[in-house]
C-alpha cells in the first residue's frame, strides 16, 4: 500500500488528467499496486482546475486586443529558465537516466532562433552542463556551425570546441592590436576554462605556429600561458611546457622561479645561458616571453633592481636578452650574427650609458639613447629606465621648466613613432607618469607638468593609437583637472576628420558628459564642442549609423550651453 499511496499523491497533484504520461506514470502503477480504480478517477476528478482552459480564454481575450500573448509566454519561460535552470538535475533526468530519454521535443527548440538563444546563454552559464553541451552539438550538426563557433565557452565535445576555437583565431588573425587586445580576454576564457582545454588549445598552436610560422601564434600562447597562470595554474603551465611542448625541465625550472621572485638570480640565469648555448640549445620562442623579457630589461637597466649585479652576470643577461630579441629560428644561424651582435652591442653600451648619465639633458649618455631607441630591446629598456627617473627619482624637481619640453618626454614621442608595437607600453609608462604625485610641485608647476603629460598621450593619438587613450582620460575624467580634459580633448578634435567612427564619438561624448557642466563654462571650448557635434550630425560624416543613445548624450551636452552664464575663461 506504501506504494499506492506515493502514485495516489502523483493523481491528486493539480491538473494531473492533463499530464501527458499520467496514465502510464502514476494511474496504471497505482492499481497494479492494490489500488482502486474507482479512487484513481476520483483523484484525477477531484485534482482538475483547468488552468490551460483559463490560460487559453485569458489569451485568447488578450490577442482579440492586439497583445502578443506567445511572446509573452516565450519571455516567461526564458525568465524561469534563467533563474530554475538547475544543470545537474537535468543532467540526471536526461543524460544519466537507467533507461534512455526521448528528446525528439529538442529538434523544435534547436530550429527556432529565440530558443537557440537560450540555450547559448544557458550554456555560458552552465558550461559544464552535459545537457547543454548535447544541445550545442546537435545545433552544430543541425545547419548552425556559424551560431555555435561564435560562442566563447569552452565545450566538452571536441567538434564544437574545434568550431569555435577555428572561428577565434580566425577573427584574431585579421585584427589589428587595438581589436587583439579588446578579442583576446573572451578566447583566453574558453582555452583556461579547463586543464584538458588548456592543453588542446596550446597543443593546437603549437602546432600551427610550426606550420605557418607566424609569430602572432607565440603571442596567443604567451597570453594564454599568463592567463592560467592568472588563475592559479603555474604548475600546469610549466608541466605542459616540459612535456607536451618540449621545453627542458631545467630550463622550465629557472623560468618558473625568475616568475616567481619577480626577478632574475645569478644561478637561474646562468642556467639559462648554459642551455641556450649548448650544442642541443631548445626552441627560442621558450624565451622570447614578454614578462620574462621586461624582467630582464628591468634588471639591466632600472637602478638597484637586482643589487650588486656582477659584470659577468650583466654580459650573461644581455646576451640572452640579444638572443631572446633578436634570434630568428626560420632564418639560418650565421646569416643571423652580424644583427645579433648589433643588438647585443646595443644594449651593453645603453647599459653602460644610463650608468654615468648625468643633468636635464643626460650628458654622457644622449649618443648611445639615441642610438639604443632604434633596436627594439633597447628602446624598452628605455621606457622602464624612464619611469624609473620619472617617478622614484628627484628628476623634474630639479630640472623641470615649464618652459620646455622635457627630454624624458621626447624620447617617449620618438620611441611611439619609431615602433608602433609599443605604443601600448609607452602608453602605460605615460599612464604611470601621469598619475604620479609629484608632491614638491607648486599647483601651477605641477598643473604644467601634467599638460606635457597630456601632449604625450596627444601625440599617442596622432599616431593612430587613439581608443586606448581615450579610454584611460575616460577613467580618470573625474579625478583630473578639468582643464587638463578641455586641452586634451581640443587637441585631439583639432587632429580629427571625418569621417568619424561611432566609437571614436561615444568616446569624446562619454569624457565630457560627466563634466559638461564646467566644461560649457570655458569660452573657448564651446566653439570647438559646437563645431564637432555639428560636424557628426552632417550626412556622410560618421562611417556608421549614429546611434540614438548617442544622440541623446550629445543632446545632453549642447543643451548645458548657457550663453548667460559667466565663462571661466
Amino acid at each position: 500500500m506504501a506504494h499506492s499511496h506515493n502514485y495516489a499523491i502523483k493523481l491528486t497533484q493539480q491538473d494531473a488528467i492533463l499530464q501527458p504520461d499520467i496514465y502510464t506514470s502514476a494511474f496504471e502503477p497505482f492499481i497494479a499496486n492494490g489500488g482502486a480504480p474507482m479512487d484513481a478517477v476520483s483523484a484525477l476528478s477531484e485534482s482538475y482546475v483547468g488552468y490551460p482552459s483559463m490560460i487559453k480564454v485569458t489569451a485568447d481575450i488578450t490577442s482579440s486586443i492586439g497583445i502578443d500573448c506567445q511572446a509573452i509566454l516565450r519571455q516567461t519561460v526564458k525568465q524561469k529558465l534563467m533563474s530554475k535552470f538547475d544543470p545537474k538535475a537535468i543532467d540526471q533526468a536526461l543524460m544519466n537516466s537507467p533507461t534512455p530519454t526521448s528528446m525528439d521535443w529538442l529538434n523544435g527548440l534547436i530550429h527556432d532562433t529565440e530558443w537557440r538563444q537560450m540555450i547559448y546563454k544557458l550554456f555560458d552559464k552552465y558550461p559544464h552542463c552535459e545537457f547543454l553541451n548535447f544541445a550545442i552539438m546537435r545545433m552544430a550538426e543541425g545547419g548552425y556551425r556559424h551560431e555555435v563557433a561564435q560562442l566563447r565557452t569552452a565545450s566538452s565535445y571536441v567538434k564544437v570546441y574545434n568550431y569555435i576555437l577555428n572561428d577565434a583565431f580566425t577573427n584574431l588573425g585579421g585584427n589589428d592590436d587595438i581589436e587583439f587586445e579588446e578579442n583576446l580576454p573572451s578566447l583566453l576564457r574558453v582555452c583556461s576554462d579547463q586543464q584538458h582545454t588548456y592543453l588542446y588549445a596550446q597543443v593546437l598552436i603549437q602546432r600551427l605556429y610550426k606550420e605557418f610560422n607566424d609569430l602572432s601564434f607565440l603571442r596567443l600562447a604567451k597570453e594564454l600561458e599568463k592567463a592560467a597562470i592568472a588563475r592559479g595554474q603555474h604548475e600546469l603551465v610549466y608541466i605542459i611546457k616540459s612535456c607536451a611542448l618540449g621545453m627542458p625541465s631545467n630550463l622550465a625550472t629557472a623560468l618558473k622561479a625568475i616568475r616567481a621572485s619577480g626577478q632574475p638570480t645569478p644561478g637561474d640565469l646562468m642556467t639559462i645561458y648554459n642551455i641556450y648555448t649548448s650544442a642541443n640549445a631548445p626552441s627560442v620562442h621558450f624565451i622570447q616571453d614578454y614578462d620574462f623579457i621586461e624582467l630582464m630589461l628591468r634588471a639591466l637597466y632600472v637602478p638597484d633592481a637586482v643589487p650588486n649585479m656582477k659584470p659577468e652576470i650583466v654580459d650573461k643577461l644581455i646576451s640572452l636578452l640579444a638572443y631572446a630579441t633578436a634570434y630568428n629560428e626560420s632564418k639560418p644561424r650565421e646569416t643571423q650574427e652580424d644583427n645579433l651582435k648589433k643588438v647585443g652591442r646595443a644594449l651593453r653600451n645603453l647599459y653602460k650609458a644610463l650608468q654615468k648619465q648625468t643633468g636635464a639633458n643626460f650628458s654622457g649618455a644622449m649618443t648611445d639613447i639615441i642610438e639604443g631607441i632604434k633596436i627594439p630591446a633597447a628602446s624598452m629598456g628605455i621606457l622602464l629606465w624612464i619611469e624609473y627617473i620619472s617617478t622614484k627619482t628627484q628628476y623634474y624637481d630639479t630640472y623641470y621648466r615649464t618652459t620646455e619640453v622635457p627630454l624624458p618626454h621626447l624620447l617617449l614621442d620618438e620611441i611611439a613613432t619609431i615602433h608602433p608595437l609599443q605604443q601600448h607600453i609607452v602608453l602605460q609608462v605615460i599612464k604611470r607618469c601621469f598619475l604620479h604625485p609629484y608632491e614638491n610641485f607648486a599647483p601651477e608647476t605641477l598643473a604644467a607638468l601634467q599638460k606635457q603629460w597630456i601632449e604625450r598621450l596627444v601625440n599617442l593619438v596622432e599616431l593612430n593609437y587613439a581608443i586606448p587613450v581615450l579610454n584611460f582620460i575616460q577613467s580618470v575624467v573625474l579625478e583630473i583637472d578639468y582643464s587638463l580634459t578641455v586641452h586634451f580633448i581640443t587637441k585631439v578634435l583639432e587632429l580629427a576628420q571625418a569621417p568619424f567612427s561611432v566609437d571614436f564619438v561615444e568616446h569624446i561624448v562619454d569624457i565630457l558628459v560627466p563634466i559638461a557642466d564646467t566644461v560649457v563654462l570655458v569660452k573657448s571650448f564651446e566653439p570647438i564642442l559646437q563645431q564637432f557635434i555639428s560636424q557628426v550630425q552632417e550626412p556622410g560624416a560618421m562611417d556608421d549609423t549614429l546611434p540614438d543613445e548617442l544622440g541623446k548624450k550629445m543632446e545632453v551636452l549642447l543643451a548645458k550651453r548657457k550663453p548667460h552664464r559667466k565663462s571661466l575663461h
